[in-house]
């Protein structure tokens, strides 16, 4: 229905295994889980028209085995552009998290409802109806938007046209009607229905209906065309009778509102994650990720050390970390939901540190920043805070992981040849560098320069020593930066 899945399923052929973990997926990061012996349950007072994602999952011989689909809500939906006048646009409306588009957001749909016939009023204040902003454009303030109706209100497609029309144009708002459009959504587009991909979708009106293609039986006939199995090719056949040795597979066959759909695992389902590690500053890391199971759920961990402090399960293939110290280091783990935790692919990342050296009294008690950095920093040592630009060398982003390859040898390749040379400049086997990572444009390496507090340093003497060993490792274009801290 428009606000309710059920949802069943049982193995294919052998006994049922228990218990399943169940997992219905909204938006990113929205996940409603459910651990159960039986097999069926329902999720209610779901949003109309919107896509979910189910998952069901359960350990068999040893194995993980899962199986999900796609569903979504009934729903009418409509498309509305219109053009305001009398507002000024801001840049902020670009974004659909600040602060000005959700208060825009908010009298757009307050207004437009004050002046609505009191029927749709009433489906909108009951939640069978409700208006979202897509987006808003700059010309005046031109504001595209969705109206999503719950099926069966008996509610006509010229009411809804004609009665948004006339609200629009009823509000504090100054409209250019030329410029205000109300009608039904082509729901037939790529994205926007959960017809089968082997199904042809016909829009009707607000709403779709889905259509097995030819060579193809249709196995949810109550709710055509969600899942379409390709026919076998008609030949004469041999029975065979059961071999021991032969593989086994298990499955499930599931059901959602009165639909039937059937998949089959072999016994290794579980498929590698390939992180990469996209981007990383002072507060953020973003990474995106490829999995061979596709459609899979996934589960991310960040660790802060032995502390687990961000779990999240999304269908996504990418993600945004925010609001972490600089110069500290997270691991970051990803793995399909399904599998068992030792398939889990994992990184390793510093953020980035510069902004921990222009903290001034960086080693006060009152700095409480890049913590990490100060037990390095702050302890025995004197330290120098080096920034080399290497122009001979092109980033690539394994370079962000530490637990990579290339990160360990360039790592180890800086630190063999600095503390060797720069040991034998200052005639001190206590010289040590730290590396803390490395950075885009063309290859930006951070590491700390470490001397005994009792020794005395001469940062022009440091800086020009450590340029000529590198410049004679790396070319003449090299530039380093020593800053005292």
């Amino acid at each position: 229905t428009s606000t309710r899945i059920q949802f069943s399923w049982k193995p294919q052929g052998g006994t049922g295994d228990s218990p399943y973990t169940v997992r219905l997926l909204g938006k990113p990061g929205e996940v409603e889980k459910r651990i159960l012996n039986e097999t069926s349950t329902a999720f209610e007072n779901l949003l109309s028209g919107h896509q979910y994602q189910i998952s069901v999952d359960v350990s068999t011989c040893s194995k993980n085995v899962s199986t999900s689909l796609t569903v979504q809500t009934a729903a009418e939906i409509y498309i509305g552009t219109t053009r305001i006048t009398n507002e000024d646009f801001n840049p902020a409306y670009q974004n659909k998290s600040s602060r000005e588009f959700m208060e825009f957001e908010n009298k757009f749909i307050m207004e437009i409802t004050k002046h609505l016939p009191q029927k749709i009023q009433e489906l909108k204040n009951g939640t069978k109806l409700r208006i979202v902003i897509n987006s808003i454009k700059e010309g005046s303030v031109i504001v595209l938007f969705v109206i999503v109706l719950d099926v069966e209100q008996n509610i006509t497609k010229t009411e809804i046209s004609d009665a948004f029309t006339e609200a629009l144009n009823s509000t504090v708002f100054e409209v250019d009607l030329k410029k205000t459009v109300v009608e039904a959504r082509n729901s037939c587009q790529p994205g926007l229905n959960d017809c089968d991909q082997n199904a042809a979708c016909t829009a009707e009106g607000a709403t779709y209906s889905c259509r097995c293609n030819q060579g193809f039986t249709d196995k949810s006939p109550q709710v055509p065309g969600r899942v379409c199995q390709q026919d076998l090719p008609s030949q004469q056949t041999t029975p065979v009778p059961p071999d021991a040795n032969t593989t086994k597979t298990t499955g499930f066959t599931g059901s959602t509102s009165n639909s039937v759909f059937t998949t089959t695992f072999t016994s290794a389902p579980c498929m590698p994650v390939s992180v990469e590690v996209q981007n990383v500053t002072a507060e953020e890391i973003h990474i995106s990720w490829t999995s061979g199971s596709k459609g899979s759920l996934y589960n991310i961990s960040v660790r802060d050390g032995r502390q687990e402090i961000n779990k999240t399960t999304t269908k996504e293939t990418k993600a945004v970390f925010k609001h972490l110290l600089p110069g500290h280091v997270y691991n970051i783990s990803v793995a399909v939901s399904s599998c068992a935790e030792n398939n889990q692919t994992s990184v390793t990342v510093r953020t980035d540190p510069a902004s921990c050296f222009k903290i001034t009294e960086f080693c006060s008690a009152e700095s409480t920043g890049c913590s990490e950095l100060k037990g390095i920093v702050c302890s025995k040592n004197q330290a120098l805070a080096c920034s080399v630009l290497l122009k001979s060398r092109t980033f690539n982003n394994t370079l962000y992981n530490s637990d990579s390859e290339g990160y360990k040898a360039l790592a180890e390749s800086i630190k063999t040849d600095v503390v060797g040379g720069m040991r034998a400049e200052l005639n001190s086997d206590r010289f040590d560098i730290v590396v803390l990572g490395f950075r885009p444009g063309s290859v930006v390496v951070d590491f700390l320069s470490l001397l005994p507090k009792e020794e005395p340093v001469d940062v022009h003497f440091i800086e020009t020593s450590l340029s000529k060993i590198l410049r004679n490792k790396f070319g003449n274009e090299t530039e380093v930066i020593v800053q005292c801290k």
